[in-house]
């Protein structure tokens, strides 16, 4: 499968307020891995802050699917909700990031983006954001839709609107031309447009005010998973391919240029990326390995610092856990999820304490 996503670096809300839990928050008793049972096997998972639950694409058939995490009798555990049938679902969904408690499912053969409940996974609506729309981000801090196209010619940014009705104003449309094999990753903060491309061979930096966004600078880089930093916006976090190496990118002072700030080499590739304020997290085939993320402080050393490398493969018993390849991975507040291909499974890791 070609690398082909749209990665969504939206802000979850760190601060609860007084007498408020996290929604995955779990006994001091919890093991630093669980395994979660869920009713399908799903792919593309996103934590969903409003809904707090991990919200994902079943597997085999075009649903939508929730599960929020709990806890019974001390055991972890998941509660799953299924949506209706969504023929002709594109390759993610995006939830969110502006508390309208609605997620965003790209139909590229209806050319639509169809827009749902979080809390009952029901269709509320659908919205035009350019033609078929394959993969969708959404730039909290414009309050702007991104759309990749199918064939990853052109991303689309459209005005979201807390209730779908007539289509939004289209706000920025930039031929990106990176074929099949291509990710837009839009930031979380600021009020101009701001994204990332991420091509077979290049990344590329687009920002700017509404229609007047324009590619500013762009690196050669091979990319096998990419995530943007939830603080930083001008920054992104990307895995090489076919290595073991792993890169912080960044725009360089004078904004002309993209140039890596930081690298470390984990000792096997990563397949998958996510991202917290404070924390980076890197899944290889049998260890997820946690990092500093350095937003404000940036690397002096030009090295990331490595806070645990966890071994999520070792407490499983279950065969088929144990070799099932890691679909991917959502970052909750105190978990994070990794979903597995082909079982209706999710593993559940502890995060380290800050």
């Amino acid at each position: 499968m070609g690398f082909r996503r749209t990665v969504a670096a939206t802000a979850a809300v760190a601060a609860l307020s007084a007498g408020c839990t996290a929604a995955d928050a779990v006994p001091d008793s919890a093991p630093e891995v669980a395994v979660l049972r869920l009713d399908t096997p799903v792919r593309e998972p996103v934590w969903s802050q409003e809904a707090g639950a991990v919200v994902a694409l079943a597997e085999s058939e075009p649903r939508v699917v929730k599960f929020t995490p709990g806890e019974s009798a001390g055991r972890l555990t998941a509660r799953t909700t299924l949506s209706d049938r969504i023929p002709g679902l594109g390759e993610n969904l995006a939830p969110s990031a502006t508390g309208k408690h609605v997620l965003y499912v790209p139909r590229p053969d209806a050319d639509r983006v169809a827009v749902l409940d979080s809390g009952t996974l029901r269709v509320k609506g659908s919205l035009r954001a350019g033609e078929a729309p394959a993969h969708v981000t959404v730039d909290s801090g414009a309050d702007v839709l991104l759309a990749l196209s199918r064939d990853g010619a052109t991303v689309t940014g459209v005005d979201v609107q807390p209730d779908p009705g007539e289509d939004p104003a289209v706000v920025t449309r930039n031929e990106v031309r990176l074929g099949p094999a291509g990710e837009v990753d839009g930031p979380d903060r600021g009020r101009l447009i701001e994204f990332h491309t991420v091509g077979p061979d290049l990344i590329s930096h687009y920002k700017g005010a509404v229609g007047e966004v324009e590619r500013t600078a762009a690196l050669a880089f091979r990319a096998e998973t990419a995530t943007g930093d939830l603080v930083k916006v001008s920054r992104l976090y990307a895995a090489e391919k076919g290595t073991d190496r792993l890169v912080a990118i960044d725009v360089s002072p004078g904004g002309d240029k993209l140039r890596v700030v930081a690298r470390s080499r984990l000792g096997a590739p990563v397949l998958h990326l996510g991202a917290d304020e404070n924390r980076l997290y890197a899944v290889t085939e049998d260890r997820l390995v946690v990092l500093e993320t350095n937003s404000y402080e940036g690397f002096p050393s030009g090295e990331f610092t490595v806070v645990k490398s966890i071994d999520y493969r070792a407490a499983l018993k279950d065969a088929r856990l144990k070799e099932a390849p890691v679909s991917g991975l959502a970052v909750g507040l105190e978990r994070v999820y990794l979903t597995l291909r082909g079982v209706p499974h999710a593993l559940s890791v502890a995060e380290p304490g800050l």
